[in-house]
């Protein structure tokens, strides 16, 4: 396997000594003959340990938040196809938006590291959009959570790890006779030294020879604070008693002769990689209470926790832990117990190591199928077929609320993401769109075949997608296309696009998943044989429909050929009128109405009980169908030939006429429908109930 991990530079830092400890390790252990570590980054003084180690080090501009910056995504992409690494593993903000981009329609798979608490949603937005978030603690990932909405099932929390070879235990009463306390990073006004220069002045008054060492770099833009702490020191007259180290690259070897490390941060660290460092050493630590620091030191036990900004209770807990040798020394070994048990770098990386695995081996797939439930119905057999193909992946479907509860139960897909019927508008699009890009998934699969759901595929900025081309074919980065004149069934449609991945149909016909049995006592269904009978298809297609006129011939036939069979009406309530018509018409106690009074839940329960189904083009058409329900369809303004998968128990009645397969949904005549008689019916019907 191999993974590149890209930061901005390889200089001082808790990132860069993170990830040099990480490639040498999965280098040099032995116990990862198969894995190769490939380092970017815009270079730094550190670069020469990478090349001590032979790890490949690629520099390149990620370091600068500059629209030239954008101009590295290509090099990057052409590393990924030179490299074929499996993973890239971003640690920062502006290699993760370039890296991010550069992983489109590859198979590289694209994770986080989100190491600190960011604030600038919009430029940190992207340390959100990994297959999996990385947290070094409780903090960060509930951070990520709350501020940037990624889901609690993409953050893994892997504490940063201390080598315990470098950072070696050292008995307490090694160091009773040390001359000075310790603390280590950067020079930030968010570290805030200041309080504790201001509580090491209270400090000295006790111990006027106890030296406080501050170690870190300086960048250039903290150049006016790191001043102020200068004046700090010399107003105070603590030239002599405090000390600016600088950048030191051998923390290791300061740790252990230190008194104790102090760690006077304001505001929420992720993690503390220093705190664990001092731990291991067996120094004892004193932290405030923020951030990752409250994770790792439970609080009087294996260190001491003051709040931040307070240089008064700062100084005492120094004091403290000073005057009592034995506390100090309590306190220190129960911190590296904690150490060997939680922050091991066999422990943390072996974790890594298998995230990573998980990663390359799990995908996760959305499918989009928005409507209509009938176009919904007819995709079933794709979502089972995917599920066989991919039996890992985790499958998830965008669908209009309105037809999650069809989906309760399936076993092909993972969960379910819905939307309002409002969707198509721009608002809309942007917010679905921003929802989905939390998820990342490696495939997007757009079985709708519109331009609102190409869009949202393409702002969602899945690793691949895949569907049919359009005018904007930019929107999905994998597309099938129609013949000139070709017409095709949904399921060979449909393929087209499996084939993308690889994945065609073994056996071509419609299908459902078992169901658990409902009680239909209410609908008074008694014994004998059903027949249903669809009265309409929706208020929307008026054309499709089989006239009143027609459908009360049709009653009286059957009735009275079969005196002990009973007529289901089924619609939605679009349609009770018409039902209502057709039973006053008729007087009899032989019809069963059911329009408007049946969930779709429900409805399929009652269609597993029928003995025959007589509808128009609709989605119970296909319901009934995957249902294995002998069902005539009845066509007009639609094409069959294009609306439905051919089986033993679908019979379809078309006349054939020429004005037929007009599409419209308004007619004068409505003469295709119209033509089909109720004696034509009657005769399919006597055929079908007669084998049977």
């Amino acid at each position: 396997m191999r993974v590149i991990q890209i930061l901005p530079k390889m200089k001082a830092g808790g990132v860069e000594r993170g990830v040099l400890d990480l490639v040498k390790y999965f280098k040099v252990s032995g116990n990862f003959p198969n894995f190769e570590s490939i380092v970017v980054s815009a270079g730094g003084n550190l670069t020469y340990l990478l090349d001590n180690l032979e790890i490949k080090h690629y520099q390149f501009s990620v370091d600068k938040k500059s629209f030239f910056s954008l101009l590295t995504i290509p090099k990057i992409s052409k590393l990924i196809s030179k490299e074929r690494p499996e993973i890239i593993h971003a640690r920062s903000r502006v290699p993760a938006w370039l890296s991010f981009f550069a992983t489109r329609n590859t198979e590289c798979h694209f994770i986080t590291t989100a190491h600190g608490i960011y604030k600038n949603k919009i430029s940190s937005e992207v340390m959100g959009w990994g297959k999996i978030v990385i947290c070094p603690s409780k903090t960060v990932a509930r951070h990520m959570k709350e501020k940037f909405g990624v889901p609690e099932e993409k953050i893994i929390i892997i504490p940063r790890w201390v080598d315990l070879d470098k950072f070696k235990f050292f008995n307490y009463q090694n160091r009773i006779d040390a001359n000075f306390i310790v603390s280590i990073g950067r020079i930030s006004p968010t570290k805030g030294y200041q309080y504790l220069i201001d509580a090491f002045r209270k400090v000295v008054r006790f111990n006027p020879y106890l030296k406080l060492k501050i170690v870190g770099s300086v960048d250039k833009n903290k150049s006016r604070y790191f001043d102020y702490l200068k004046t700090l020191v010399t107003r105070f007259s603590l030239n002599y008693n405090v000390e600016f180290i600088g950048f030191c690259q051998d923390i290791e070897n300061i740790l252990p002769k230190a008194k104790l490390l102090v760690a006077p941060s304001l505001v929420q660290e992720a993690f503390g990689r220093v705190v664990v460092e001092a731990a291991a050493c067996g120094t004892p630590v004193i932290a405030t209470k923020v951030g990752g620091f409250q994770e790792i030191i439970d609080d009087k036990k294996d260190g001491l926790l003051v709040p931040s900004a307070n240089s008064d209770l700062l100084s005492e807990a120094i004091l403290k832990l000073i005057n009592d040798p034995g506390l100090s020394e309590d306190m220190a070994i129960k911190a590296r117990a904690k150490v060997e048990a939680h922050y091991t770098m066999d422990k943390i990386l072996n974790s890594l190591e298998g995230v990573y695995e998980k990663i390359v081996k799990e995908k996760r797939i959305l499918i989009t199928k928005l409507s209509s439930l009938g176009d919904i119905i007819l995709a079933i057999p794709s979502l089972a077929r995917l599920r066989q193909e991919f039996p890992d992946a985790k499958i998830y479907l965008l669908t209009l609320k309105k037809y999650a509860s069809f989906f309760y139960g399936c076993p092909y897909i993972d969960k379910i993401i819905t939307v309002s019927p409002d969707y198509k508008k721009i608002k809309k699009i942007f917010q679905i769109s921003k929802r989905l890009r939390r998820l990342s998934f490696d495939y997007i699969i757009d079985l709708q075949n519109n331009r609102v759901s190409q869009l949202i595929s393409f702002l969602s900025f899945g690793r691949k997608s895949f569907g049919f081309g359009r005018k904007l074919g930019f929107l999905l980065n994998h597309t099938a296309s129609y013949k000139k004149g070709e017409k095709i069934d949904p399921l060979d449609s449909q393929e087209k696009i499996l084939k993308l991945l690889g994945v065609t149909f073994k056996e071509k016909k419609l299908l459902f998943w078992q169901t658990k049995p409902l009680d239909l006592s209410g609908f008074n269904l008694g014994k004998g044989k059903l027949v249903g009978i669809n009265v309409s298809a929706s208020k929307k297609w008026e054309t499709k429909n089989w006239s009143g006129e027609n459908i009360n011939h049709f009653i009286k036939l059957f009735t009275k050929k079969y005196p002990d069979c009973k007529i289901v009406l089924l619609g939605d309530k679009m349609s009770l009128l018409q039902a209502e018509i057709v039973e006053r018409s008729n007087k009899s106690k032989r019809i069963i109405n059911l329009c408007g009074k049946t969930e779709i839940a429900e409805l399929i329960e009652v269609l597993k009980k029928l003995s025959l189904f007589i509808t128009p083009d609709t989605a119970s058409l296909h319901l009934a169908q995957c249902l294995g329900v002998e069902t005539i369809a009845l066509f007009g303004p639609t094409n069959p030939k294009l609306h439905t998968v051919r089986s033993s128990n679908l019979k379809i009645i078309d006349e054939g006429l020429p004005c037929q397969y007009c599409y419209k949904n308004k007619c004068r005549s409505n003469q295709c429908m119209k033509a089909i008689s109720a004696k034509e019916v009657m005769l399919l019907v006597s055929s079908i109930l007669e084998k049977n």
